[in-house]
């Protein structure tokens, strides 16, 4: 953002935009995608072959912020571990599959190697799957291989050995998440109180391989869908959606009675008070004559291409009879699906689909920019674009607020179907304003929000940020009477329901509240936050990095770090279909619109180029990625 010189010292002539970048954070709970309300028919954009991988049963995709998915899952001789990686969901299917680790020939991990997973845990790859002795196969327990490589495919996978649990009993199909700063582990165990075959259990991490405190037993099979043939609860997965964690599991007995039932426990409770989990008294996908699917379960979760559908992964087979054990069978397929979500913001789970090739359709490229211009603040113009350089007019002017200015319109695909940005109101003042458009090119006004902060004069430069748990975040810009004239502090605001109408109190950037700082972009990368913001004095974009979202945050580049030059605003990171990142600003002062492009995490940047077209038009845009 740049001082006008048709405006007052203390007034700013640009404020910037935001970017929605939703599966980029790859990790578990990756997501990537704007709080989900969406009704089923708006999840059916994500079309696959189905079966995506044959004989591969409970399996497990993460997608990585390299860019790639990585899929394990159980062979059906049970005696070893796989793993295969592709740029899309689709390409799994024919990716080179390597084999990452062997059962022992004798003694512990020799027998019943069952449901890997594959997780990115602060810097280094983690399997954790389940096994029992050579000779005593069934005493199975759950154990952890690790990787320190960068890719997982390399380097050597070493046991950490196995995972202690206060209950020395049976007990597979170890998951782990995080939630609130916190790591759990989630698992199946038999309960020897009640002599089931296994329920689903929960306890905090100490580490990447370790528990510590008690281990809570969430869910036991208790409903006649959860015990027929076998007493199971098995497979847990979690998503953490819409203020909830919705927690996934399979029960019953593994042939065409094996179904999925859900934990729903609010983001807010204890998650270690089993009252905090909510079981729902039916199953939610089960097996189904008319698409001859049968057996669905052991599922996961991941999200798509476009960066904001989330996708059901799990395994089923093609006919109803077993001859002998279900166990024996080696027919259970990976499949993935849409997962829909109903208007209440909980997961639509419809039915497991009819095997089909995916449709026909060529995935494209799709970059959105929505930019006020030097001739109107009162005007938002959308462009697009198919290669994040050339970009064409696809309407302007496209939204035209009912009062005050449309300054630094930022823009996310939301999973209701809607985009909607969130933009500056006025130069001075308290609010910020929201539209959405059904096709980005006719746009409807939602509201204004009032920010509940004291003495607060400027609100400037709003920017979505999505987080790894799916939730909706605000960075914006604020300049209160508690600081001298005109100096900023960026600040975080939180949705909290999934209509965007109600926020947290904005709360500073720690880290970055020291200082007059403005326009502050986040984006998720390698596992961390990056932050990119003008610092007002010097007029520099800078760059920091933090743990978490609300900081603290430390400045890795400063001043000139990166051969941007002065007086640039408005960052605006996108991700390149390359893997790499482009970052846009404006220079104010020259009228021109700049990008610079890193291939390496931000360590390095190429010499800045004007952005054809646009440059001495449009002012202070955002762009979001999407896959057509």
């Amino acid at each position: 953002m740049s001082r006008s010189a048709e405006h007052p010292p203390s007034r700013r002539r640009v404020m910037m935009g935001a970017l929605a970048l939703g599966a980029a954070a790859g990790t578990p709970g990756i997501a990537q995608a704007a709080t989900p309300t969406a009704p089923r028919a708006a999840a059916e954009a994500a079309s696959y072959a189905n079966p995506l991988v044959r004989r591969r049963a409970d399996p497990h995709i993460l997608k990585h912020t390299d860019g790639y998915y990585y899929f394990t899952a159980t062979v059906p001789e049970y005696d070893r571990i796989v793993l295969r990686r592709s740029r899309t969901i689709g390409g799994l299917a024919t990716a080179a599959e390597s084999v990452i680790w062997k059962k022992h020939a004798s003694g512990d991990m020799g027998a019943h190697i069952w449901a890997p997973e594959v997780h990115f845990i602060d810097g280094k790859w983690y399997v954790y799957f389940a096994s029992a002795p050579a000779n005593d196969v069934w005493k199975i327990r759950m154990w952890v291989l690790e990787n320190a490589s960068a890719n997982p495919l390399a380097g050597t996978w070493t046991e950490k050995g196995r995972i202690v649990t206060p209950i020395d009993s049976f007990s597979l199909d170890a998951s782990t998440f995080t939630h609130q700063g916190t790591r759990y582990l989630v698992w199946a165990q038999s309960n020897p109180d009640v002599g089931n075959n296994s329920s689903i259990y929960l306890a905090r991490m100490a580490s990447p391989w370790s528990i510590t405190g008690p281990q809570v037993e969430i869910s036991r099979p208790t409903y006649d869908w959860e015990t027929r043939g076998f007493k199971v609860n098995e497979g847990p997965s979690v998503l953490q959606r819409n203020g909830h964690l919705f927690l996934t599991y399979s029960a019953s007995a593994t042939d065409a009675n094996y179904c999925m039932g859900l934990l729903t426990a609010s983001a807010g409770s204890d998650l270690l008070a089993a009252a905090a989990w909510k079981k729902s008294p039916q199953p939610v996908f089960t097996s189904n004559d008319t698409t001859k699917q049968y057996g669905p379960g052991h599922n996961s979760f991941t999200v798509a291409e476009d960066g904001h559908t989330d996708l059901l992964v799990y395994h089923a087979r093609q006919y109803k009879d077993i001859t002998g054990d279900p166990l024996n069978d080696p027919n259970r397929h990976t499949r993935v699906q849409a997962l829909g979500w109903k208007a209440d913001g909980t997961p639509d789970f419809g039915v497991p689909v009819a095997d089909a090739p995916a449709r026909d359709t060529a995935a494209a490229t799709r970059y959105t920019m929505t930019a006020f211009t030097n001739s109107s603040e009162s005007n938002m113009y959308v462009y697009q674009s198919s290669d994040a350089t050339t970009y064409t007019l696809l309407k302007g002017p496209a939204y035209t607020p009912p009062s005050g200015l449309i300054r630094d319109p930022s823009v996310i695909k939301h999973t209701d179907g809607y985009y909607y940005i969130v933009y500056t109101t006025n130069w001075t003042g308290n609010t910020i304003g929201f539209a959405r458009s059904r096709d980005r090119l006719t746009w409807t006004f939602v509201r204004n929000h009032t920010l509940p902060v004291s003495g607060l004069e400027r609100t400037w430069a709003p920017e979505f940020f999505v987080d790894d748990g799916g939730r909706v975040n605000i960075i914006v810009s604020l300049d209160t009477a508690a600081t001298p004239a005109s100096v900023f502090r960026p600040h975080l605001l939180t949705a909290t329901d999934a209509s965007l109408s109600s926020w947290t109190t904005p709360t500073p950037l720690r880290g970055l509240d020291t200082s007059n700082y403005i326009d502050t972009f986040v984006v998720r990368h390698a596992g961390q936050y990056h932050a990119f913001t003008k610092q007002e004095t010097t007029k520099y974009i800078e760059h920091a990095t933090a743990n978490s979202l609300g900081g603290p945050y430390t400045f890795r580049g400063t001043g000139d770090w990166a051969g941007w030059g002065s007086r640039r605003e408005g960052p605006a990171p996108a991700r390149l279909d390359n893997g790499g990142w482009r970052i846009y600003f404006d220079g104010y002062t020259e009228q021109k619109y700049y990008y610079s492009d890193s291939l390496d995490g931000f360590r390095t940047w190429t010499p800045i180029r004007e952005l054809p077209g646009l440059t001495g038009f449009a002012r202070h845009f955002t762009v979001l990625k999407e896959t057509v």
